[in-house]
């Protein structure tokens, strides 16, 4: 009876990345992109079709950022702050990284389909960059506008 009520073949990894594969074919749909998702065991595939290279993104649990919103999340509960900041702070600082991942994707959705050969470094070094970039903007803006240290440091 318990196993009706309890999907033991839902894997939440997997959804998440086809959730942020929809997402970003969706911003790739509103340039006129014909766009899919494959489901190749833990991975989901995006493709931009009816371009020359056809092997796609592979998004899995690396890429589709929840790591991300951890480390994030850690570093704003472990910092000295108001309660009710952090939970305010804390879920719009994930929205924030996670529209970035989205159009992370999306570019490199992209890249696959029109230049896969420059997919690497991009993925690799460019858009880890961006991410790390912004998840550290976001830590500075909590040190700076939010945690109690600042308070400290004035007196």
């Amino acid at each position: 009876m318990l196993d009706n009520l309890i999907d033991t073949n839902f894997d939440f990894l997997t959804e998440f990345s086809k959730l942020l594969t929809l997402q970003s074919n969706l911003i790739l749909s509103n340039f006129n992109f014909k766009t899919s998702i494959e489901i190749q065991g833990d991975m989901v595939v995006a493709k931009i079709l009816d371009y020359p290279y056809s092997h796609g993104v592979w998004i899995g649990e690396p890429c589709n950022g929840i790591k991300i919103f951890g480390l994030f999340s850690i570093f704003i509960l472990s910092f000295r702050g108001g309660v009710k900041q952090k939970l305010l702070f804390i879920p719009l600082g994930v929205i924030v990284l996670h529209f970035l991942n989205v159009l992370r994707i999306a570019v490199l959705t992209y890249i696959s389909a029109v230049n896969p050969y420059i997919l690497n470094f991009n993925h690799n070094i460019t858009f880890q960059l961006v991410i790390y970039a912004a998840m550290l903007g976001l830590w500075y803006l909590w040190i700076i506008k939010f945690s109690i240290i600042k308070e400290d440091n004035e007196n």
